[in-house]
């Protein structure tokens, strides 16, 4: 139902520092005028008035432009009654109820406007006072006998009859009746200008960088005015009053604390001391705002991946290099849930980029290599990105990563945390509530820190120290009330939000790999490029080493699926399938461990085709598997070196083309298959495995187009 509303003309409105006043109300709204801007006139609907009224910027003054109005404001204090204190309060409605008692009264004619009317009926006027007051025996709340009653005494004829003028006059409003103390006192200057300045120089004297105390500032000053009054002897002019320490440093406690500060620390101090804090951005959709920093852990851990320390003796221990890592972690704001973390040996570009990377996963199977109870399914398109100005995010190799996704950077001024609170909060909820199981921690500071032993107590490698880190943060913090989210857990924060609006799309296969790829050159080959052992081809590919003059070409490749790679072929990025089928989906790490487990078993100059390769890699066990997971979060992860270097172990091609040109035809049973070997040539030697009988032996023989080398 819509509600009308009724104006008079001399009301008035405030709506963002607006001032209006009401012209005309009709049944569908009202037309307002801006006071001082005679013509200039808005139009409210009903509805939009209500709107307005509950806004927090708008005010209402009811009869504002009435004279009777205007003079109970006249020299007030306060607006409004309840801004009064509550000594002062209770006075100024006792006197309102004085003169309403008296108007009462007198439109009965129990009381008048002259002395003997008002002692005639002082009685009834006073009991008529209590009732109003609800102070009258019935009325009053019982209190224990001998409990002291405070009753007031009526004013007399001549102030009572003052205060009932001034009532009525200003339109029966209890403003008139406060008490004028707030105008009482000695107004007149106290101190000679010549005073003043002196006083004031007490500001400037404390407002050192040498820091003085204010004992020492209020003494200086005093010496001060000693100095001028003696000046002033010897010139015959009249000595200087001199005040005394108290007021000297009720002058000093009047002195604005920003300046004080900054000039006795600087100005980078005061701004941080004086900051003004707020709420930060309002978000509403996972991953609308993400941020992310870096942070040096508050414990000392083995800068190394094994996990054999308790066996090892003693002097084996103590050759074991110790050290703080760094954590980078990204932060969603609207959820709280953490998207990304990362180890790393110093803070640098490349792990800001890969902890970049893994906001756009489902992270759940590296959890799950932490024996986590719960998933780490937190991912999606990023809407802004807030880093600090680290030397790791300002790079432009991190900056370009960010721009190649379409993801909006935001880089706020150095020295001011509080513009990234969430993730700031975030490490210190991390050192409070973590930092204090782990054994070796180096505490906040060395004064808390103390005698305790933290780099003889150091035992944790690096995969203890993840695995600590996953189980934190995805059993334990996604898990816990937060109260940034009034007591509701980040995980369901994310579920709800989830729900309601969804995430936005994480980029393509394609834009991923060339925007988190490294450039990688290989040349242009009859089937493709090779990159560790596997070719890819495309059309694109085809045409250019048909025609093309430059036969090498650019490829960016994603590590956690080498299925496909991304190829540059003139100014346009193409996809390139791998030639050897069955690879989607496999990661470097269990490519090199599965050729790695074939030539442990074989010769190591053999040819060896796809199926085994694939054989091999479903045999790599569970606890392998778990140990790439968590190593990739690790300093010790595959780096792009690592890839190059490792091109000389690869440099066996993966053959498939029997199985690709349909001379082999694929069987469900992995044993009909075999284990084909392709030796180089024929040889007898004992030492050489038995080639099983090749039934297509008696066909022409193909002339071998593979190389032995990776372009190496």
């Amino acid at each position: 139902m819509t509600i009308r509303f009724r104006f008079s003309k001399s009301d008035m409105i405030t709506t963002a520092g607006v001032a209006m006043r009401p012209v005309e109300i009709t049944g569908s709204g009202g037309i307002f005028e801006r006071v001082g801007q005679p013509g200039i006139t808005e139009t409210f609907s009903h509805d939009e008035l209500a709107a307005l009224m509950r806004r927090p910027d708008t005010s209402y003054y009811p009869a504002y432009f009435d004279l009777a109005a205007q003079k109970a404001r006249q020299g007030q204090p306060v607006q409004q009654i309840n801004e009064l204190p509550p000594k002062i309060r209770r006075l100024a409605l006792w006197r309102k109820a004085v003169c309403d008692a008296f108007l009462t009264l007198s439109a009965a004619g129990d009381i008048n406007r002259t002395h003997d009317g008002f002692a005639r009926g002082r009685a009834k006027l006073s009991e008529e006072v209590q009732r109003l007051l609800g102070e009258t025996p019935e009325t009053r709340r019982s209190a224990k006998p001998g409990t002291d009653i405070v009753t007031r005494q009526l004013p007399g004829s001549r102030t009572l009859f003052q205060w009932v003028r001034r009532y009525e006059k200003a339109g029966f409003s209890a403003l008139v009746l406060i008490p004028a103390t707030h105008r009482s006192g000695n107004k007149s200057p106290r101190w000679c200008p010549r005073a003043e300045a002196l006083m004031n120089q007490v500001i400037e004297t404390y407002a050192d960088t040498q820091r003085p105390t204010k004992t020492q500032a209020i003494k200086e000053n005093v010496a001060l005015f000693k100095a001028e009054n003696q000046r002033r002897v010897d010139a015959g002019a009249e000595a200087l009053v001199i005040p005394s320490a108290a007021s000297i440093r009720r002058r000093l406690n009047m002195a604005d604390p920003f300046y004080v500060y900054a000039k006795r620390y600087g100005a980078a101090a005061a701004a941080s001391r004086f900051t003004l804090f707020g709420s930060g951005p309002d978000v509403q959709y996972p991953l609308e705002r993400v941020e992310m920093d870096e942070n040096r852990l508050d414990v000392i851990s083995l800068l190394t991946l094994s996990g054999i320390w308790d066996h090892l003796p003693r002097e084996r221990q103590e050759r074991f290099e110790s050290g703080r890592r760094w954590l980078y972690i990204a932060i969603d704001c609207a959820t709280k849930c953490v998207v990304s973390m990362r180890l790393a040996e110093t803070p640098n570009s490349d792990d800001a980029i890969r902890a970049l990377r893994d906001i756009f996963e489902d992270k759940t199977p590296i959890a799950k290599a932490a024996g986590c109870e719960s998933t780490w399914h937190h991912h999606g398109g990023i809407g802004t990105l807030v880093t600090d100005m680290g030397s790791a995010f300002v790079s432009d190799d991190f900056q370009g990563t960010v721009a190649s996704l379409g993801v909006t950077a935001h880089l706020p001024p150095a020295g001011l945390p509080w513009l990234r609170g969430h993730i700031e909060s975030f490490f210190r909820t991390l050192g409070h509530q973590l930092m204090p199981l782990l054994a070796g921690r180096t505490f906040f500071d060395t004064v808390q820190r103390g005698d305790y032993p933290s780099e003889q107590l150091a035992c944790l490698c690096d995969d203890d120290l993840i695995t600590i880190l996953l189980t934190y943060i995805v059993d334990i913090y996604h898990n816990q009330p937060h109260g940034s989210l009034k007591g509701e857990t980040p995980n369901a924060a994310w579920a709800r939000l989830v729900a309601e609006h969804g995430t936005a799309p994480v980029p393509d296969g394609l834009t991923l790999r060339k925007a988190f790829g490294r450039p990688l050159s290989r040349k242009l080959r009859g089937d493709g490029v090779m990159f560790c052992g596997l070719t890819y081809s495309c059309d694109a590919l085809r045409e250019a080493f048909l025609h093309s003059p430059t036969r090498t070409v650019e490829i960016r490749a994603d590590l956690r699926d080498i299925g496909w790679i991304a190829v540059k072929v003139g100014a346009t990025w193409y996809p390139a399938i791998a030639n050897q089928p069955g690879f989607d989906g496999i990661s470097y790490d269990q490519l090199r461990e599965g050729m790695r487990a074939i030539r442990h078993k074989y010769r190591k100059d053999a040819l060896i085709d796809a199926p085994t390769v694939l054989r091999a890699i479903e045999r790599i066990s569970e606890a392998n598997r778990r140990a790439f997971a968590l190593r990739e979060l690790t300093p010790f992860h595959v780096t792009d070196a690592d890839v190059e270097r490792h091109q000389a172990a690869l440099h066996y091609p993966i053959r498939s083309d029997a199985e690709r040109l349909g001379h082999i035809s694929p069987s469900v049973d992995p044993l009909a298959d075999g284990i084909q070997i392709s030796p180089r040539k024929e040889s007898t030697a004992p030492s050489q495995p038995d080639v099983p009988d090749d039934p297509h032996a008696n066909r022409r023989e193909r002339r071998n187009r593979w190389r032995f080398n990776d372009d190496n």
